[in-house]
């Protein structure tokens, strides 16, 4: 009860779990919530191994069975405020959550919807584990869409289209289109917690109700523009039956063609009796802060429709040779987007469509930061101590360098930070005001 002590609800959050779920669960789970919240990052292999994070944190433990995923203590390491974390080394999220991409099976060139994407966490967690696979991340806020953007370009994702439109749009034209459908549905976020202290003060009955009206609404649409044989995975952030159990139950009773899968065992689980297929991750049982999942899978009898083709097939042949895997490009803003999702998006409100790799200047190309933090790092200068500290900050750097002038990515620690204009015996640092200190 100390925890909720200013949560006015408090009895009737109990008494609402306790109307579905065991009163010894019940009982488990509220006493954990007095508990510290958990502290878990999935590593970006292709910016940084174990060996060299472990420098930096000395409480990481590996995951018992999620590739790449590493507990923390909150008390001691700081993941956040570093600058691995700011140039894409991991990526800080719930291992809740992450559970939503281990159990998918993402095949090379799958179209992907994530419709309720930001802040980014399933998108990134997926395309990180799969990188061919094409994905669209849609979501109805553009501030939480534009946060998305910048996880994205430090962690140097490219399979990514960014929109930010009201799902409920896409019905018409997108209809079996998509092989897989991520619906981690807007909820009560009662496993917020304990991580956020206004989530605790905002539950009520009546939000709970609410949420369910929209979930069911999110499902029916995300139904809708799957592929025949495709997949939903529905997830919330919520513990209340009617926004986890109860949402499938309504929807595959009236849905005949909807079946839902059974997902593997782990260490942890909680399945109600009512939906045995499905889990909850309780953090009393579960080391994380709480999801519900549920996997669904659409009758593949029926017949597939053709998928809607992106007709802007222009690739520039002058572009230079690290960038020929794309096939597409695009100038919006006066950006230069390369990309290979075929899909024609035309009723997606998109943000940003793949690889920002260059913004034009009259007629310069300036390269960007998401660029630098695609390409690898063999052919980047690398940064003493002394020079890293002054780029970080944005300053000047000067060099003996026998280079051409013109644009380099800089490196330390084998990783990517950002660009460089040599100029003479001067290195102009570019990197993001947002990020120096």
């Amino acid at each position: 009860k100390q925890y909720y002590k200013d949560m006015e609800n408090y009895e009737l959050f109990i008494e609402h779990l306790k109307n579905h779920f065991d009163s010894k669960i019940v009982d488990d789970l509220i006493n954990s919530l007095d508990k510290e919240p958990t502290g878990s990052l999935l590593l970006n292999t292709k910016k940084i191994n174990i060996e060299t994070l472990k420098k930096y944190y000395s409480t990481l433990r590996k995951h018992p069975f999620i590739d790449n995923v590493y507990y923390y203590d909150k008390q001691i390491d700081a993941p956040g405020k570093s600058f691995l974390f700011d140039n894409g080394a991991y990526y800080i999220m719930d291992s809740s959550s992450l559970l939503i991409h281990y159990f998918l099976d993402i095949k090379d060139g799958f179209n992907i919807l994530d419709l309720c994407a930001a802040p980014g966490g399933k998108t990134i967690s997926i395309s990180l584990k799969n990188s061919n696979c094409n994905i669209i991340s849609n979501d109805i806020s553009m501030p939480r869409i534009l946060s998305m953007r910048e996880n994205l370009e430090r962690l140097g994702i490219v399979n990514v289209t960014l929109s930010c439109i009201n799902p409920a749009k896409l019905n018409l034209k997108y209809q079996n289109t998509f092989d897989v459908i991520i619906l981690d549905a807007p909820c009560s976020g009662s496993s917020m917690f304990r991580k956020n202290e206004f989530s605790k003060l905002d539950w009520t009955k009546e939000k709970v109700n609410k949420c369910v009206n929209t979930q069911k609404e999110l499902i029916r649409i995300a139904f809708n523009l799957l592929k025949p044989g495709g997949i939903i995975s529905y997830s919330t952030c919520s513990f209340s039956y009617e926004e986890n159990e109860g949402v499938i139950l309504d929807f595959i009773n009236n849905e005949p063609r909807a079946k839902v899968i059974n997902l593997p065992h782990i260490e942890g689980e909680y399945r109600h009796k009512d939906l045995k297929e499905a889990i909850h991750l309780f953090p009393n049982l579960y080391n994380g802060e709480g999801q519900f999942i549920c996997q669904i899978k659409k009758d593949e009898s029926l017949i597939n429709s053709s998928l809607p083709k992106n007709k802007k097939i222009s690739i520039n042949k002058q572009q230079s040779l690290e960038l020929k895997d794309f096939k597409y490009q695009e100038i919006k803003n006066n950006h230069l987007f390369l990309f290979n999702n075929y899909l024609d998006l035309s009723n997606f409100n998109i943000i940003k469509n793949g690889l920002d790799a260059y913004e034009i200047k009259k007629s310069l190309l300036i390269p960007t930061f998401h660029l630098a933090h695609y390409l690898d790092n063999k052919n980047s200068i690398k940064l003493n101590d002394s020079d890293f500290k002054k780029y970080i900050h944005g300053d000047l750097i000067k060099t003996n360098l026998n280079l051409p002038d013109g644009f380099y990515v800089v490196s330390y620690e084998n990783i990517n930070l950002g660009y460089v204009k040599k100029v003479g015996n001067d290195l102009k640092n570019y990197y993001p005001k947002g990020l120096r200190h």
